[in-house]
């Protein structure tokens, strides 16, 4: 987007730049900083096209402004408005929120205090959504329901086995997908669900290391649902897990969840068991197993199978995979693999 589009948008509110600072593009949407004339640093967000997008705008619009009327730093919106820009037929839309200052840092610099916040203040970002009431709100159990079925029918194809066996020398059960489904229906029924963030992950936490580190920005609640806040946490263990590489599971565990969430953030974490075939499991871990499955699947489908030995965090991912069981190695040769590559 240029700068003089991005003039546009600001004239739609009333207001023009100084200055346009370079954009910054994520997965989704792209950022511009603008420096008012009255010295104002605001945040320009031009949204992705995609299906309901305004939807998720307002969701999101609406948790965030909700959150920064507790004193949450959080992104949230100017005022109501959503700027929709249209050409050749394409629409896509923007909003403007205030500045958030810091930056996001690679998982692997997280030390044993950047863990410990996370958990903090996502206890606390909980405990003020208990209060947040919005019946539009999508249900995360059918949102990941919905996932798993695609995984369970991409996974189903004879050719991603084929190639899975013959280039990654894996294979993954159909019963990870009918046991990830069963648990999600047990989900649906769980007591104590609540607005969560749903994408508490590194590219949406800002950190300043002024008198700290510290958590000073917290965006992009486009996928904010309802659900169990386990959810939430394992959503965000399964990245710690895998990308946090110098720290054992054991320490990311007991920084994330028992000094962060429930030490600091004074939030009791349930503990709550599912049984499935008469035998109780710990929910937390079977949702962490299921966020695991998905990243796996779009390393699959999103690189070339030759090259993924090269990713680190494919790897990572697989490695844990393959330690939690959910996925098996199957070697050229195995009867197994014989019966899948014929």
């Amino acid at each position: 987007m240029t700068e003089a589009s991005v003039q546009r948008i600001l004239a739609a509110y009333g207001l023009q730049a100084a200055a346009v600072y370079p954009v910054q593009k994520g997965y989704r949407n792209e950022s511009y900083a603008v420096r008012l004339h009255d010295a104002r640093t605001l945040n320009l967000i031009l949204y992705k096209s995609e299906p309901n997008i305004t939807d998720a705008i307002r969701r999101a619009n609406n948790v965030g402004t909700f959150l920064a009327a507790r004193r949450f730093p959080v992104r949230a919106p100017l005022d109501g408005r959503i700027v929709k820009l249209s050409a050749g037929g394409v629409h896509r839309y923007a909003c403007l929120y205030n500045f958030l200052p810091g930056e996001t840092i690679p998982w692997e610099a997280y030390t044993q205090k950047h863990i410990k916040l996370l958990g903090q203040v996502m206890a606390e970002i909980h405990g003020a959504l208990e209060a947040y009431i919005d019946t539009r709100l999508p249900r995360v159990a059918d949102e990941y329901a919905a996932i798993v079925g695609r995984m369970q029918r991409y996974f189903a194809g004879g050719q991603v086995s084929h190639a899975m066996v013959a280039k990654l020398g894996l294979t993954i059960s159909e019963k990870v997908f009918t046991r990830e489904l069963y648990i999600l229906r047990k989900c649906e029924k769980l007591r104590h669900q609540q607005a969560l963030h749903m994408d508490f992950v590194r590219s949406n936490v800002l950190f300043s290391a002024k008198s700290g580190p510290y958590i000073s920005g917290i965006i992009d609640f486009e996928k904010t649902a309802f659900g169990h806040p386990l959810f939430d946490v394992a959503r965000t263990l399964a990245f710690l897990l895998v990308d946090c590489k110098y720290k054992p599971a054991e320490k990311v565990r007991k920084y994330f969840l028992d000094s962060g969430y429930r030490k600091r953030g004074r939030r009791r974490l349930e503990r709550v068991t599912v049984i499935n075939h008469g035998k109780q499991i710990q929910l937390l871990e079977e949702l962490v197993d299921i966020f695991l499955v998905y990243d796996f699947y779009k390393f699959l489908r999103h690189n070339p199978y030759e090259c993924l030995s090269q990713n680190e965090h494919f790897m990572r991912t697989r490695n844990l995979l393959l330690e939690r069981g959910v996925i098996t190695t199957t070697p050229i040769g195995s009867p197994l693999a014989e019966s899948l590559l014929q």
